[in-house]
């Protein structure tokens, strides 16, 4: 018997062994796979292309939270369609909002921190805006999470101090240890952008709700994954009219497997290019060794991967109810374009067409990218 089940392991290792060399001379398969890398790189120099954002004007008074508020401020603009010129004094703001050189400007008063503190904040902050501004409500949003939290900080010393001069110090360093890496409360914002996704309370605001061009690389990469499990179809339909794996596995699990394996590579591709775009994004857009290694945490890496797992397992479902409607070979190669051009429409791949009609909120169901954005 164990003699028996070795066996029946090798053959299986050498099964996917063979499935694995097979795609690798297809030319359509190999050109896919090099496509991953491809379309991310352009994706990415359209993103950095389209980067400069709308322009805010801020001027910071020289206070307590000035140079907080001016950091915290520089580092939101890495995610987001705002871009702030600092200026030196109101005036200055005054003839940018005029000229139209930018959207709209604020002038953040001096005694910020204390008005904040007593409860006396109001007519602290002055906004300057063009009749044509769109982005006003959206910088609000910005420029209060970063007050919202240097108040949150004070109020966390305040607090801490009164129950203990010795947990003080203690309670400092894990508030800041523990304040972005989901292990304590938050608060979340939620909005209606096209990933459906929650902002947490140090990054307030989706830019991406705004009518402005986007550039989601994860979804056009959940196509591509899409196409290569399809693409598992046809091969499935030669292997059965060639009948190469009968004698090894039932047909059930031949079809499985086909569609399964076709979208291993890919997904590793879409992983590695996902890690290195993030890394490069945060080494501000050139290549650092340290700072790409370091990009991602354990659990981010957990947490992709089992993303990717889940859409392979979505895929395969998808293709075993998609077998059971196309029933010919034929069929099956006439449909991948379609139902390719059909996730790129109605999955909220560039932009969610439900939110302005509806029939595509019912639609965008129908394709397994939409599962894949929401993970």
């Amino acid at each position: 018997m164990g003699e028996q089940k070795n066996s029946r392991k090798k053959q299986y290792r050498i099964w996917i062994t063979l499935l694995v060399k097979r795609l690798w001379r297809q030319p359509v398969y190999v050109g896919l796979l090099v496509l991953i890398p491809l379309l991310g790189y352009g994706i990415g120099v359209l993103e950095r292309g389209g980067s400069g954002g709308a322009a805010v004007a801020v001027c910071v008074e020289d206070g307590a939270w000035s140079e907080e508020i001016i950091t915290l401020l520089t580092e939101q603009e890495k995610d987001s369609v705002l871009r702030f010129l600092f200026c030196d004094d109101r005036r200055q703001v005054e003839r940018y909002v005029m000229r139209e050189k930018v959207d709209c400007g604020f002038v953040l008063a001096a005694d910020l921190k204390e008005k904040t503190e007593n409860d006396d904040w109001k007519k602290s902050i002055t906004v300057y805006e063009t009749d044509a501004s769109s982005i006003t409500g959206m910088a609000k949003e910005r420029i209060a999470s970063v007050i919202f939290r240097l108040y949150a900080e004070a109020c966390y010393d305040k607090y801490m101090g009164q129950i203990s001069e010795s947990a003080s110090g203690f309670a400092r360093k894990a508030y800041e240890e523990h304040l972005t890496d989901a292990s304590t409360f938050g608060f979340q914002y939620l909005f209606d952008d096209f990933n459906g996704q929650l902002e947490s309370d140090t990054d307030v605001g989706n830019d991406e709700s705004v009518n402005v061009a986007v550039f989601p690389v994860k979804g056009i990469y959940a196509v591509l994954i899409f196409i290569a499990g399809m693409c598992g179809m046809l091969e499935y339909e030669k292997d059965k009219k060639e009948k190469k794996f009968l004698r090894l596995v039932p047909n059930a699990l031949t079809y499985l497997v086909d569609v399964w394996i076709s979208t291993v590579m890919p997904s590793m591709a879409v992983l590695l290019c996902l890690w290195l775009s993030d890394g490069m994004r945060a080494c501000g857009g050139s290549l650092s060794f340290y700072g790409i290694l370091t990009v991602w945490n354990a659990s981010v890496w957990g947490g992709q991967i089992c993303s990717l797992v889940i859409y392979q397992g979505i895929i395969v479902g998808y293709c075993v109810l998609l077998r059971a409607v196309l029933r010919s070979q034929e069929t099956i190669a006439a449909a991948i374009p379609i139902l390719a051009m059909g996730s790129l429409l109605c999955a909220p791949v560039f932009l969610r067409l439900g939110t302005y009609v509806p029939v595509f909120a019912v639609l965008e169901k129908l394709f397994p990218v939409s599962y894949y954005l929401m993970l």
